[in-house]
């Protein structure tokens, strides 16, 4: 028998084995329970949870009017300057996020790296506020958040805005 063949045949064997020891195992009453079976109330209790395990976290918008006048909270415009000199959430700042590298030390500058950050942007199907709610994460913030729904959703509240 040449060499190709008797590694072929070893893999055969192998293969065999470990397929006839998956079965016995399973079947047997003291195998070993190689999977967790699917148990959907533990799935369901950990995503109804109201602990934010991941950051950052999204915010709903009436959590996001009770904490505003908070002076630990500050209010981060993602959209574009020109949008937010039209209108933006009172007492908010802008860092674009399209413009984050350019704008960075500025803000860095005037931010304390304490302050707990809520983010937004124009609507809900604006990803803006979550891609700069990462960026700024990273970049030492622990507290970040950004807004569920948005100025659009703010506006609609009748919460609190500057027009130019």
């Amino acid at each position: 028998m040449n060499k190709s063949g008797l590694v072929k045949e070893v893999f055969l064997i192998l293969f065999i084995s470990i397929c006839v020891s998956i079965i016995v195992n399973y079947f047997h009453p003291d195998g070993l329970k190689l999977t967790s079976p699917y148990k959907p109330e533990v799935i369901e209790k950990i995503t109804q949870s109201s602990e934010v395990s991941e950051w950052p976290a999204p915010l709903d918008i009436n959590k996001a009017a009770f904490l505003h006048d908070d002076p630990l909270y500050l209010f981060v415009d993602a959209r574009s300057e020109a949008d937010y000199r039209v209108c933006h959430i009172k007492d908010a700042v802008n860092l674009p996020e399209h413009h984050f590298e350019q704008c960075l030390d500025e803000f860095m500058n005037k931010t304390d790296i304490q302050k707990s950050i809520i983010t937004y942007c124009s609507s809900i199907d604006c990803p803006l506020a979550e891609h700069l709610a990462e960026k700024l994460f990273y970049m030492g913030f622990e507290k970040v958040y950004h807004l569920i729904g948005g100025l659009d959703t703010w506006q609609e509240k009748g919460l609190p805005v500057n027009l130019q």
